[in-house]
């Protein structure tokens, strides 16, 4: 390994998306809560002047992508995978383009970024790569989003607080509310890996070929329980409103809900969180849960204290 010593050190959290969902893009308010596990960028200096030599390491630091690149151009030099290689030289041209003394050219820079969850998890592996890489350019995170990551934003913001959020797009600018989050009943809440991943994009495409069953009922709808959500005193009203929010949404996009495609018998909430059919959903407590999901083959059941971050 090429380093040298030790320049800097940024780590963001990850985010999960309790509320909101697509709807966010239409003007809803949308609860974002950050995870324990996140993402590191180390930056070291390098002996070879004029090359910035990037690695990334998995959860059980294991080597995922490596890549080196020409400075000041950031012409890719070698790669083991083309299409991260590409992601990630643009990210970094465009810090170059938003801080012109970012990554200059007389400098040999190693960098190692480090997850602390697996990438299939959706818990953040590109907002948490785009934050940190804003924090070493000094830059605003949501001008390096651009076309590659359609989505409202919610997850820089949430990555950047490190606190639950309240989100909302207002003329297309973020208004950001953190907020304590730390349900009494949160003992009987747990989060369940359905062992794939959703392509965000693709989602939004649907969601947006949808857009036009939305109406300004349902986007208040959405608001309120969000708004209502926090302050929750029992497991009870919590689902209930969990319940109302999965109805409205499984009416828009014509789909079923999560729980009815795989749980329909589970007697407790199955929540999606973000993007429906992938990735995380909420589940509360049942006796027996734990041997429930076994049984139809998810094994990832994570509690709150374990998943959500706080400070």
């Amino acid at each position: 390994m090429h380093r040298h010593r030790y320049k800097h050190f940024f780590y963001s959290h990850g985010k999960l998306l309790l509320t909101g969902e697509y709807f966010i893009l239409c003007g809803a308010c949308g609860l974002a809560l950050p995870t324990v596990k996140g993402q590191s960028l180390t930056i070291f200096r390098h002996n070879l002047s004029s090359i910035l030599h990037w690695k990334c390491y998995d959860e059980i630091n294991k080597p995922w992508f490596e890549g080196i690149f020409k400075l000041p151009s950031l012409d890719i030099c070698y790669e083991t995978e083309k299409n991260t290689a590409l992601k990630l030289r643009n990210i970094l041209l465009k810090s170059k383009k938003i801080q012109k003394n970012f990554l200059p050219n007389s400098l040999g820079i190693y960098v190692e970024t480090q997850l602390e969850f697996p990438r299939n998890w959706g818990l953040g592996s590109s907002s948490t790569l785009i934050n940190n890489i804003a924090k070493w350019a000094k830059i605003n995170p949501y001008m390096l989003l651009g076309n590659y990551f359609p989505g409202s934003g919610y997850d820089i913001a949430c990555v950047s607080s490190s606190k639950p959020i309240i989100y909302k797009l207002w003329n297309n600018k973020p208004h950001i509310i953190p907020i304590e989050f730390n349900p009494p009943f949160k003992d009987q809440l747990f989060f369940l890996h359905l062992n794939k991943k959703q392509n965000t994009c693709d989602e939004i495409r649907f969601f947006r070929s949808n857009i036009s069953n939305i109406s300004d009922k349902n986007i208040e709808s959405i608001s309120y329980i969000t708004h209502k959500i926090p302050f929750c005193q029992t497991l009870k009203e919590f689902e209930e409103l969990l319940l109302q929010h999965e109805n409205i949404i499984s009416k828009i996009l014509k789909l079923p809900t999560v729980k009815e495609v795989y749980f329909p018998d589970y007697i407790g909430v199955v929540k999606s969180l973000g993007a429906w059919g992938g990735d995380f959903v909420l589940i509360s407590y049942r006796k027996g849960m734990k041997n429930y999901f076994s049984k139809k083959g998810f094994d990832t059941l994570i509690s709150f204290d374990e998943m959500i971050y706080k400070i």
